[in-house]
């Protein structure tokens, strides 16, 4: 263990976080058994230590604090203003501020006294009414004492070995300024979430109590290795955001769409049954009804989209019993239309589930984006080199390339961009399958076909 600094890195960073940032971190939040902070300025050590406390005391729990360079009138202060009545919290007993000397190194250090003290501690505080113990603990007592970081690193992992069947939650704090690059990335090792630059962050480099004595991994790069875990942690959290935000507009456009469009639908065919209507009217009130079934059958594609797409489901599919059900189903709700199979041979594939509706999609979209009266639809499965295609074609314009473009990239742009949810179904299910989604090209025709690997014939 040395007492050179970890660094502080280079390049741009986020404003320091406030007292109020960090105290939401730990709202409300189910915390993991055992955090490492790691901090380069008291201010935002003791800011941490305060969110921790509350929120211990919010969950019920006896809180032990053990100092070491902090004095306890700072760390009392630190408390008070994060709205925390010290001198009523320790009367009670929910508080104790104890000198880490005292019981890291009572005598010498000893990793399973440590264990047996922790132990003790959290059973008392369960048997007083409390729902465990919440323990933070400044370890720059380390330097205190003769014994390598190795072997201080050994009751971290008896620590992790033991804490599940603990009801306690642990705080182990870790200045960048007195730890060396070298403590700080085996202190990475050794917890499986973090707290840095305000942020709890889930730790990629933790390793089991087992994976850590029998490594000799080298633990340069730790500033690296904890800008990388901040970065995750952040990624994680937008996706979260994103997902959640995602999720509510979607529920909440869908239900308002789909109750305004059914108003419309209704008012409109009260419209039609008026035997005063002239047939101009008539014809334009018709054409705002097809506009606004669209509009529904869209709503509904999200709906279903929502509901059976975000989770994978494959399983064995029979691919000419599914183009026949599909050309079935799409000729009851077209009885005008002209749909022929085409049938090269006997496959089946494993593929996901919903694998049917992307193919009643084409189909659909073939029938529906066509001037030829009856349309004519063609759907064909057939084996090619290393994939077993469907493909659905039809007389006509090709995909438009914006809409190809939009697919291929995965994402809409203002000058790329689809015109519907049906082929972004299409797609989605096709890659579920881990098949590929093309648009040959045809003179006159419009053409789509869904590729699956051969690996996923049975």
């Amino acid at each position: 263990m040395g007492t050179g600094a970890a660094g502080s890195g280079t390049g741009d960073r986020e404003p320091e976080p406030t007292r109020e940032s960090i105290r939401s971190e730990f709202l409300g939040r189910d915390l993991p058994r055992h955090l490492a902070l790691f901090y380069d300025s008291i201010e935002t050590q003791l800011a941490v230590c305060a969110a921790f406390v509350r929120w211990g005391f919010d969950d019920g729990r006896r809180v032990l604090y053990l100092y070491d360079e902090n004095e306890p009138d700072e760390i009392e202060a630190a408390l008070r203003a994060a709205d925390v009545d010290v001198e009523r919290r320790t009367a009670d007993g929910d508080l104790r501020i104890a000198d880490a000397g005292s019981v890291y190194l009572d005598e010498e250090f000893d990793p399973d006294r440590l264990i047996e003290c922790l132990e003790r501690e959290a059973h008392d505080a369960v048997e007083a009414g409390y729902t465990g113990l919440a323990v933070a603990g400044e370890n720059t007592w380390c330097f205190h004492t003769s014994f390598s970081f190795d072997h201080i690193l050994e009751f971290e992992c008896d620590f992790d070995a033991c804490v599940p069947d603990l009801p306690v939650r642990a705080l182990c704090q870790y200045s960048l300024d007195r730890f060396d690059g070298e403590s700080i990335g085996k202190a990475l090792w050794t917890h499986e979430y973090v707290v840095y630059r305000g942020r709890i962050c889930e730790n990629p480099f933790y390793v089991s109590p087992e994976e850590f004595r029998g490594s000799v991994t080298d633990q340069s790069g730790a500033e690296l290795m904890l800008e990388q875990t901040y970065s995750l942690a952040q990624a994680r959290r937008e996706i979260r955001r994103r997902r959640q935000r995602i999720e509510v507009l979607n529920r909440t456009l869908r239900h308002d769409v789909r109750n305004e469009v059914n108003v419309i639908l209704g008012h409109l065919d009260g419209a039609l049954d008026d035997d005063r209507l002239d047939g101009q009217d008539r014809e334009r009130i018709e054409v705002a009804r097809r506009y606004a079934e669209r509009i529904a059958h869209t709503s509904e594609k999200a709906r279903y989209a929502e509901e059976t797409l975000s989770e994978e489901r494959s399983g064995e599919v029979d691919l000419a019993r599914l183009v026949d059900r599909a050309a079935e189903t799409l000729s009851d709700r077209r009885p005008d239309a002209e749909i022929t199979t085409s049938i090269d041979g006997s496959w089946t594939v494993i593929a996901d589930r919903h694998l049917l509706r992307a193919v009643e999609e084409l189909l659909e979209n073939a029938i529906g984006h066509q001037d030829r009266a009856p349309p004519e639809v063609t759907v064909s499965v057939r084996r090619r080199g290393d994939s077993v295609e469907i493909e659905v074609a039809n007389p006509g314009e090709p995909i438009p390339e914006d809409d190809q473009r939009a697919l291929r990239r995965g994402r809409e742009t203002p000058l790329s961009h689809g015109h519907g949810i049906g082929l972004w179904m299409v797609k989605w299910i096709t890659e579920n399958s881990n098949g590929s989604l093309r648009f040959p090209r045809a003179d006159g025709e419009c053409r789509v076909r869904i590729e699956l690997p051969s690996s996923a014939i049975v």
